[in-house]
């Protein structure tokens, strides 16, 4: 067995870049997807365990936090815990929302950062022109993160803020069911790259071998960004704009990471904000912001 891993959740490639670069840094270390890996009873004898996953609308992913909830790491109480978030701007209450789950299950989070990389929501806007600048500053500002994992360092994760909580918690209601606005165009040439990418097996084959989509949509545009032939577009406003992998990750990567994510089924839902059945106050409040917000981000 090795002795650390690191649960990755990607779309474009920046997280799984992050991840990798931090299996070398430590060595003897596996990475784990958290997309499509099932694999929640995780047995003794790490010595560290990181999660490296983006940030979505000012929080994390929906399956990032529904595949820790479901994580058991009693085994492992005695490591080092550590999450980096990667980010196109602004990371929200993130690192606050993990911190808080691994506390639920008995568990410090000792190490949390957040990385700026490449933004590449293609959703909302144009992809720029800097893609090689941006990544080789990213490497520049990971490298202390890194010296800091490797070296066990343990820091202070910020507090919630209130109005980036309300942000999250009213935009991510719409995310699983986005994908009813993708469309396929006649430029498919059914190459199956779109689904192999899915982190979330959210996308399916039909019978003429064009891809259909299962309601399950996590929105880290994979599908979109990796497809060769520009495909893959959401309503009218990304088909004339340029798509970002990350340079250092190709698709195969992706799909080697998510495995045999065919056995999901498409009846899978977002994990929930909270183990109780009484709402919390930010979810009574994201309610009625909820469609607000979406029309100011032009969805």
């Amino acid at each position: 067995m090795k002795k650390n891993i690191v649960y990755v959740f990607t779309g474009t490639g920046n997280s799984l870049k992050v991840a990798k670069d931090i299996a070398v840094a430590l060595g003897d270390c596996e990475i784990i997807s958290m997309g499509s890996d099932k694999r929640y009873d995780l047995e003794g004898g790490y010595e560290t365990i990181g999660f490296v996953f983006p940030t979505y609308y000012r929080g994390e992913p929906g399956k990032v936090r529904e595949f820790i909830r479901h994580l058991n790491l009693q085994r492992n109480k005695n490591a080092y815990y550590y999450a980096v978030t990667t980010m196109g701007k602004y990371d929200g209450n993130t690192l606050c929302h993990i911190k808080k789950l691994l506390k639920r299950k008995g568990i410090t989070l000792h190490y949390a950062k957040a990385l700026d990389m490449f933004s590449n929501y293609v959703i909302s806007y144009d992809m720029r022109d800097t893609i090689a600048e941006e990544a080789k500053q990213s490497e520049i500002d990971f490298e202390p993160i890194l010296q800091d994992i490797k070296n066990r360092k343990t820091n202070k994760v910020a507090r919630i803020e209130p109005l980036q909580e309300i942000a999250y918690r009213s935009l991510i209601k719409f995310v699983p069911e986005m994908d009813k606005y993708y469309s396929v165009s006649d430029d498919c040439i059914k190459c199956g790259i779109c689904e192999k990418v899915c982190p979330v097996g959210n996308i399916g084959m039909n019978e003429v071998g064009h891809p259909y989509f299962k309601h399950h949509c996590e929105q880290c545009v994979a599908c979109i960004q990796f497809c060769p032939k520009k495909a893959i577009n959401y309503k009218d406003k990304t088909q004339s704009r340029k798509r970002y992998t990350h340079p250092a990750i190709k698709y195969t990567d992706l799909a080697a990471l998510n495995g045999n994510v065919k056995s999901m089924n498409g009846d899978t839902k977002s994990a929930s904000f909270s183990s109780s059945k009484k709402k919390s106050f930010f979810e009574i409040v994201s309610t009625p912001f909820a469609y607000i917000i979406w029309k100011v981000y032009r969805m």
